[in-house]
């Protein structure tokens, strides 16, 4: 049963609002390089609502809805590679619905890429602002060799005319106030982006998307197994997270992390 309630009590107030989007099985070497070559991994893939007294703000939009219906149909040799786990509830506007929030109520949708896991979700918000760094649209809408297979074209397709900020290889504090910063972070794809979420209580949460997708990068200094940039480059987008999370002490929820999503609040708990 869906439930509606407030999502904040105070004028002053943040929350953020952890959900899953779907389960994908992926080898592990994707995320941690080398490492883990033959070990397939089920991992999940998290979709963030920030709600700040200027506007709700969406971080990721999950899977298409349609994979839940029909995987192999919607994605063809993705479905049968990625072994996707979801059900109709998981999708983005359903998650909303039952914290009582309509895809009108938000802002803006931030986007770390538009990667199918990640932007499957994107049409089901024709009024808000999407958040986007400029190559990454370019290299989803005018895919060269590099990245022909990576995007699903028929998952951005309807979103062409929606409006976008586009931002070009820059940084955006969205609301000028500092609590929700959104870092030009290169890594897994060109125009990858991460976000930094400051709340009253918890204080930082470092949302890394795939720059960081596991704790074992970080702990054992190993980017993911496919960078779209020079290593140097997905080196120094993680050395930048790094330097935010040592300097303010930050909480860091990892997108793919198959034993941390298990230890953390999933909504309608939050973190404020």
């Amino acid at each position: 049963m869906n439930v509606s309630i407030p999502l904040r009590s105070g004028p002053n107030e943040m929350r953020l609002y952890y959900m899953i989007g779907a389960f994908l099985t992926w080898d592990q070497s994707i995320f941690t390089y080398s490492q883990g070559m033959g070990k397939p991994t089920e991992v999940p893939t998290p979709i963030f609502l920030i709600d700040h007294p200027e506007g709700k703000v969406l971080f990721e939009t999950g899977l298409h809805r349609n994979v839940a219906v029909d995987a192999e149909g919607h994605w063809g040799w993705r479905a049968r590679d990625w072994k996707p786990r979801m059900t109709s509830d998981q999708a983005v506007e359903c998650q909303l619905d039952k914290l009582g929030v309509s895809p009108d109520d938000i802002r803006y949708v931030v986007l770390s890429c538009l990667l199918p896991d990640h932007a499957g979700g994107m049409r089901a918000f024709p009024n808000a602002t999407f958040i986007v760094q400029f190559r990454e649209l370019q290299d989803a809408w005018w895919p060269d060799r590099r990245v022909l297979d990576a995007y699903h074209f028929e998952d951005i397709k309807p979103t062409r005319d929606f409006k976008f900020w586009e931002l070009h290889d820059e940084d955006l504090d969205i609301y000028g106030d500092g609590s929700i910063e959104v870092l030009f972070t290169p890594h897994h794809t060109r125009g990858e982006q991460t976000m930094i979420v400051r709340l009253p209580n918890t204080g930082t949460i470092v949302l890394p998307a795939g720059v960081i997708s596991w704790a074992a990068n970080l702990e054992q200094w190993v980017m993911t197994g496919t960078p779209a940039v020079a290593p140097t480059v997905a080196y120094a987008s993680m050395d930048r997270l790094k330097h935010v999370i040592d300097r303010e002490n930050a909480m860091i929820i990892h997108d793919h992390d198959p034993e941390q999503w298990k230890t953390l609040r999933k909504a309608p708990e939050f973190y404020d």
